[in-house]
């Protein structure tokens, strides 16, 4: 059935069957095949052929396909629960903004593993609002944002405060700004509404190709005061924004629980790095 639901994913996203197969490394005859099975075992039509061997969805396939994403998903979240009670080890998935990953990694990502040993993390780079989606979806994600969310269904800690600095030449004609759902964006908005700076601007969802740009003399923009560190000889100054640095979760963590610890772990780390 698995197979099943890969060909047919491949297919609906390509609206090819010939070049499905080229991507699955089968034969055309088989995609058809896998494809007349489901169109079987749904006693619907799920594509619509031409003769130039593309396809388009039906209203049935469109639904299909989204179910077919999930029931993929779920097969590999099985194996994988599975894997992790045979191994007998535990798992967390950790979302990091860029600001924190770049400014704060050298302090609690490598003591995190040390110390919790018997855990398997993943560790994703993410920007703010992409952090809080994950985190909604899931009980086992902790996420470490640039800004609180003020969200009933979330456990915020706020882990210290940050203060934003003004970098680059004030005589740049370029403003450089983060992606718009990043944390730092909303506060380098603030900041140009309340000192009515109107610049070009260059955007990146990058932190490290935003220094790069201020290492190369090219635009300004405020950041991180801890960003200083990476531009000794950028010229500066302070700002009155601050933002808050804050680890969410969907729950709060149960008294002596492995969230419980991981959460006082990395506010602890984090704020004795910054202090």
């Amino acid at each position: 059935m698995l197979s099943l639901l890969h060909t047919y994913v491949t297919v609906y996203e390509l609206r090819n069957f010939s070049k499905a197969a080229e991507v699955l490394y089968i034969s055309q005859p088989t995609v058809s095949v896998h494809i007349q099975k489901l169109e079987e075992m749904t006693d619907t039509p799920l594509f619509i052929r031409n003769e130039k061997k593309s396809v388009q969805p039906t209203e049935f396939g469109d639904l299909f396909y989204k179910k077919a994403l999930n029931l993929i998903k779920d097969w590999g979240s099985t194996l994988d629960e599975i894997k992790q009670k045979k191994t007998n080890r535990k798992h967390y998935t950790i979302l990091i903004s860029h600001s924190i990953a770049e400014m704060y990694f050298n302090n609690f990502i490598p003591s995190l593993i040390l110390t919790f040993s018997e855990f398997d993390f993943d560790f994703l780079i993410k920007n703010s609002e992409e952090i809080m989606h994950a985190v909604t979806n899931d009980k086992n994600v902790i996420g470490l944002i640039e800004k609180p969310t003020n969200r009933s269904d979330f456990d915020e800690i706020i882990l210290l405060e940050d203060q934003m600095v003004h970098v680059g030449s004030p005589d740049s004609p370029y403003w450089i700004m983060r992606e718009k759902n990043s944390g730092t964006h909303l506060y380098q908005e603030l900041y140009l509404t309340q000192n009515d700076i109107q610049l070009h601007k260059i955007t990146t969802n990058s932190l490290s190709f935003l220094v790069k740009l201020l290492e190369n003399n090219i635009g300004q923009t405020i950041v991180s005061k801890k960003a200083l560190d990476y531009l000794p000889q950028t010229e500066w100054k302070d700002t009155n924004i601050t933002r808050k640095l804050t680890l969410i979760q969907k729950t709060a963590p149960a008294k002596n629980s492995d969230a419980e610890k991981l959460t006082t772990f990395l506010k602890t780390k984090i704020k004795q790095h910054h202090d």
